[in-house]
């Protein structure tokens, strides 16, 4: 199966693209400056208003203290503005979280914020409440939608209510006011606009090419899936089973041809499976050096933090890839790159056990750092 096609490679789901970061990852080694991470993904809040059959984030929302308090947010902000080394600096910020970021009572105010200070923003949202935050979501680079289907009904069934139609009338709605403003969302590349994203689960497999046609016809710039993953809590307790048979293999596969011919200049699909062996997790490297190229900023954890230090978007919750109390509380960004490189990061690098991993995101990442910077088994150098 093709994951895209071959006019559409260079899209901002190739993994290739870390291949530009090899400069500044290769500055990763134990006793040297660390530079800031390119990206860093900002969960400003733990709740939601959906109820998601595959949900990841289930026991930050239950256990997790709801919000990173607003008036601390722009010191978060300002730090990562000014967190520079050399000619390094961070470039993006994801907002995502384990909830819903829209619900964030400051949400606006923090995108505005970001992009005021140079720093790109995309948004990972499950759409229910775009039509508050227009104006905001349209000076980010992307905004990438949660739909999962193409149908009102499985829209109830996916998620646990009935908002399919606020959604789609949503995405219309900034894609439109995006066009007519001229805003950063509506520039003419690949990887800016709205993107229908779509998690794959056996229960929607058969609504994949549904959903393709609706994402064109309200204006998209992409429809992008990749498959379902396996919550890190489930899989350590043993409570989950692969989900994908070598039917749903097939029907994915024949899925993909169709669904291919509705590609155009403007519009792609981008089925993403290159992180996974047969939709499985997978983990084709020896050590997670991604915990010292990107972070996550999430809610705290107790009254005596302003907000926490996770190392692993995949690993949300889980104590052992965040920055223990007994190091810091954290109480100013500051003490973020006081840790960043040092030997309690290092600490927690040694610490790492990819049979406790669930999916990897970072996959790419961890191998062009051993292939690429360490091995050099494409000898980068020469071009």
């Amino acid at each position: 199966m093709k994951e895209w096609s071959d006019i559409k490679q260079y899209n901002p789901f190739n993994s290739m693209k870390v291949l530009a970061q090899v400069y500044r990852w290769r500055q990763i080694r134990r006793g040297g400056v660390i530079p800031p991470p390119s990206t860093v993904t900002i969960d400003p809040i733990n709740r939601c208003n959906l109820k998601c059959l595959w949900c990841n984030s289930s026991l930050v929302i239950k256990n997790r203290t709801k919000m990173i308090p607003p008036i601390y947010m722009s010191n978060i902000v300002d730090g990562l503005s000014e967190w520079t080394d050399n000619e390094w600096s961070v470039e993006s910020v994801c907002i995502a979280g384990g909830g819903e970021p829209l619900l964030y009572p400051d949400i606006d105010h923090l995108i505005d914020r970001l992009t005021y200070n140079g720093i790109e923003v995309g948004i990972v949202t499950n759409g229910t409440l775009i039509n508050k935050h227009i104006e905001a979501l349209s000076k980010c680079t992307w905004v990438g939608v949660s739909v999962d289907t193409g149908y009102a009904g499985e829209f109830i069934i996916l998620k646990g209510v009935d908002l399919f139609d606020s959604v789609i009338s949503g995405m219309r709605n900034l894609i439109e006011y995006s066009k007519i403003n001229d805003t950063y969302l509506n520039l003419d590349r690949p990887g800016n606009g709205v993107s229908y994203k779509y998690l794959l689960h056996p229960m929607n497999i058969n609504t994949i090419e549904k959903s393709v046609k609706l994402a064109k016809e309200i204006g998209c710039k992409n429809f992008h899936l990749r498959p379902v993953g396996v919550p890190w809590n489930e899989l350590l307790g043993n409570n989950w089973s692969f989900p994908f048979t070598g039917e749903h293999l097939r029907i994915l596969e024949e899925t993909e041809k169709s669904v291919r011919e509705l590609e155009s200049k403007d519009f792609g699909v981008y089925l993403v499976t290159h992180k996974f062996d047969a939709l499985n997790r997978r983990h084709k490297f020896d050590k997670c050096y991604a915990i010292f190229m990107t972070c996550a900023i999430t809610p705290p954890r107790s009254e005596k933090e302003k907000f926490c230090l996770g190392l692993c978007c995949d690993r949300r919750g889980d104590p052992k890839l965040e920055v223990f109390e007994s190091l810091f509380y954290f109480n100013d960004f500051s003490q973020v790159k006081k840790f960043w490189g040092s030997p309690a990061h290092w600490s927690m690098f040694d610490q790492i056990k990819l049979e406790e991993c669930p999916r990897c995101t970072y996959q790419p990442h961890n191998q062009v750092y051993e292939e690429v910077i360490l091995n050099d088994s494409m000898t980068y150098k020469f071009i």
